[in-house]
C-alpha cells in the first residue's frame, strides 16, 4: 500500500478508526490518531506495552474502516 492510500484513511475528519491487515495476516487496530504516525514508508505505533513497531507500507494487503 502507498503512504497516500494510507494518509487518505488516517487522515480522515472527523477520524474514523481502522484496522491494518498485514500480508501474513496480523491486524492492527488503530481507534484514534494519535496511536500512530504515517511516514514515508511505514506506521510507526506502539503496543499496550509501550513496545514500538514499524509496519511497512508495502507489507500492507487492507485496510478496513471500523464502523459502529
Amino acid at each position: 500500500m502507498t503512504k497516500e492510500e494510507v494518509d487518505h484513511i488516517a487522515r480522515k475528519k472527523p477520524f474514523e478508526p481502522f484496522e491494518v491487515r498485514l500480508a501474513d495476516g496480523e491486524r492492527w487496530t488503530f481507534r484514534s490518531p494519535e496511536q500512530f504516525i504515517v511516514s514515508r514508508s511505514a506506521i510507526h505505533t506502539l503496543d499496550r506495552k509501550g513496545d514500538g513497531y514499524l509496519i511497512s507500507l508495502p507489507l500492507i494487503s487492507r485496510i478496513r474502516i471500523l464502523r459502529a
